[in-house]
């Protein structure tokens, strides 16, 4: 069976990296207070990159200058929230008008390599420190305690950009507006080199939701937007969020941040002879499993104490999570369907009592896979939408074929599911005069025109019935976009 050759490291990067999978993990639970030489080794990758191409600090001194929203950021005001329509749009349409120095900072660290946030406090602007602008390792001295409060104001910032992206595109200004939009989808890019699980995770999903919300916007102004625009954004634009980026974001590397403070952490709880400590070791991960599963906090303590006694030495741990990381590293680099994807996993043949912390700490690494998977959907998908809506806005109709599209409107490569078995592309289809209801979230919405739908995890098409994004079966409809026509726009 082929497997990709894994490129040479430093062999201390690779031990390293052994220890990747408990950094998701390790929230909870007690442990020394972070070291100078943790933040170093967290540090390092950003202090190599020049500080003309970090965008952290500009974005972050605009931010300062932003004015308080119409309405706090959350669950019910954030970028899937924010439309045209919407009860207090003059008002959000406004807020946007007054911080457009915010999408001028957005233009200018567009070609940043990396947000570069640093880690831990020494050395951070007051004002930064002040408005919690920052990436804390061992929070209150707890090693197991990060906070990324810098995400809330990157959260404000999705706001903004979609309400100006709407408002200029109101007013006609649509060059201007896909300027501030392309310039934000290209930050939160950014954000998905960071180095730490929690950071990539949040800035993966928020830049699918970005994604998603062009989609929004493509659709509300399709029948305004010029094809010379649409052609430019779907060949040039969209395809290329980073120069080295394609249609299956291959760059998006796995998080290694974590490793080094996992190091710190499971190091902790052995002995200096390598043995677990009883009592440091169940207070470690009692806490743990109790803050995944709170009802099994009483007797964990005791469990996890019992297990210690049984449980496998320092070496054999760092061994075992090695072997783990390994076959979730090649994974990570493969198809998403080649055949030692259906084998199984390192991990699930892990012995659960004599490696139980290995096998408690390893099982958030497959959420990224689900999340990476959906995240290309979403880009593969805007292309072609865009490409489409850049056929129908030359030739006054959508393309009874899709291959009618390709080339002159969005790059073919990216007509591709990336959950079809086959690596196939999506399902489109000319609806002419027909309409069709789809389930979704939203209620039960009415589409007509055209439909480009994918796959979700079950591999088959299931005629676009009811959408989800992503998931164990039903389909991915990706245009039209349902939020935005649910909304009658």
């Amino acid at each position: 069976m082929h497997q990709p050759k894994r490129p040479s490291a430093p062999r201390r990067l690779r031990r390293q990296l052994a220890i990747a999978l408990l950094g998701a993990s390790l929230l909870a639970g007690e442990a020394l207070g972070q070291s100078a030489a943790l933040l170093r080794t967290l540090n390092e990758p950003a202090s190599k990159v020049t500080e003309a191409n970090r965008s952290s600090k500009r974005v972050f001194t605009a931010y300062l200058d932003l004015t308080r929203p119409p309405q706090p950021i959350g669950e019910d005001f954030n970028m899937l929230s924010i439309h045209p329509g919407m009860d207090g749009w003059d008002e959000v349409a406004r807020w946007a008008e007054a911080n457009e120095s915010m999408g001028k900072t957005l233009l200018e660290v567009q070609e940043c390599q990396i947000l570069g946030v640093p880690y831990g406090t020494a050395g951070v602007d007051p004002k930064f420190l002040e408005r919690g602008l920052v990436a804390e390792i061992g929070v209150d001295g707890d090693l197991a305690k990060v906070r990324f409060g810098y995400l809330e104001a990157i959260r404000a910032i999705n706001a903004y950009a979609t309400a100006d992206m709407y408002r200029l595109c109101e007013a006609g200004r649509f060059e201007e507006a896909f300027k501030v939009g392309m310039a934000h989808l290209r930050l939160l890019r950014q954000g998905c080199d960071a180095e730490m699980f929690d950071e990539k995770s949040a800035f993966m999903t928020m830049l699918a939701d970005a994604l998603s919300v062009h989609r929004d916007v493509l659709w509300t102004f399709r029948d305004k937007l010029s094809w010379r625009l649409l052609k430019r954004l779907g060949q040039e634009e969209y395809p290329f969020l980073r120069a080295s980026d394609n249609e299956r974001l291959k760059r998006i590397a796995m998080p290694e941040g974590d490793i080094a403070v996992a190091r710190e952490m499971i190091e902790s709880v052995f002995d200096g002879g390598g043995q677990p400590d009883g009592e440091r070791f169940a207070r470690t991960f009692a806490s743990l499993q109790s803050k995944a599963a709170p009802l099994t906090a009483f007797g964990a303590t005791k469990r996890w104490d019992a297990i210690a006694n049984v449980h496998s030495s320092l070496d054999a741990s760092v061994q075992k999570l090695t072997d783990v990381y390994d076959d979730w590293w090649r994974r990570w680099r493969m198809r998403p369907y080649d055949a030692m994807q259906s084998l199984p996993t390192e991990l699930s043949r892990t012995n659960p009592v004599r490696y139980a912390a290995v096998t408690l700490a390893a099982r958030d690494i497959e959420s990224l896979f689900e999340l990476r998977r959906r995240l290309v959907t979403e880009l593969c998908g805007t292309v072609v939408s865009c490409g489409l809506t850049a056929y129908r806005a030359q030739f006054g109709a959508w393309p009874n074929d899709i291959e009618k599209s390709y080339a002159m409107y969005f790059p073919k490569r990216f007509d591709f599911d990336p959950y079809d078995r086959l690596e196939g592309p999506f399902l489109y289809q000319d609806l002419g005069t027909k309409t069709k209801a789809i389930d979704c979230e939203f209620g039960t919405v009415e589409i007509s025109g055209c439909l480009l739908y994918g796959r979700n995890n079950d591999g088959e098409f299931n005629g676009a019935i009811r959408h989800a994004a992503g998931g164990p079966n039903d389909d991915f409809v990706i245009w039209p976009p349902l939020r935005a026509v649910s909304r009658g726009e």
